[in-house]
């Protein structure tokens, strides 16, 4: 269920989830034009927030998201540690990096933040980027499809935004093909679906 509420100067739009125990964003929100958070809005009202929050801005509503649970970040930290293994032994120009929110042209006041994301050249000191070349994302039980779809859509409207990848915790073991291994063209390199789920319940045969 998600819940909005303006602050009193009319200025902030602030949206707080009610979410099962493996949470995420499971609407939409819908705002008349004209209305909701500037990207730089945004920034300033989340640096006056208690560090460890973790914010997006989606379609101009601020949305605070419940905290990841460990299978989750274990399965970030293999897809980014196989990926800069990778780096190293190819010496590949581009960098993984964990995600921070990521400019989508087609909503201009949205700032949605991947798990894990590569761009081309090296670490910065900001905040927010625009040039992610691969983004992947580890969906829970709660992902509804219009989140799902949503994000596939203004991802793919990233100017250089090559393959967007979903990683999922709900599909039964026995479907699961860890034998697989997806290309990542822009990377030059197959992602081993085992790779992916070490670690996890979900890697095993």
């Amino acid at each position: 269920t998600l819940r909005m509420a303006r602050s009193r100067s009319g200025q902030c739009w602030i949206a707080h989830l009610q979410c099962d125990s493996l949470g995420s964003m499971n609407a939409i929100p819908k705002l008349k034009p004209g209305e909701g958070l500037t990207i730089d809005e945004f920034l300033a009202f989340v640096a006056s927030r208690p560090q460890g929050e973790r914010w997006e801005l989606i379609e101009g509503v601020a949305v605070m998201n419940p905290a990841p649970i460990e299978w989750h970040q274990v399965i970030c930290v293999n897809v980014a540690t196989f990926l800069m293994a990778q780096k190293r032994r190819t010496g590949a120009t581009w960098l993984p990096l964990l995600g921070v929110g990521t400019q989508v042209p087609l909503s201009p006041k949205s700032l949605p933040q991947p798990d894990v994301f590569v761009k081309e050249g090296v670490a910065t000191d900001n905040s927010v980027t625009a040039d992610a070349l691969v983004i992947f994302e580890v969906l829970s039980k709660s992902n509804s499809k219009a989140d799902q779809a949503w994000r596939r859509k203004v991802y793919a409207s990233g100017p250089n935004c090559q393959h967007y990848v979903t990683v999922s915790l709900k599909r039964e073991r026995k479907r699961r093909k860890l034998n697989e291994a997806p290309e990542l063209a822009a990377l030059g390199l197959a992602l081993p679906v085992v790779e992916i789920y070490r670690y996890t319940p979900f890697g095993e045969a």
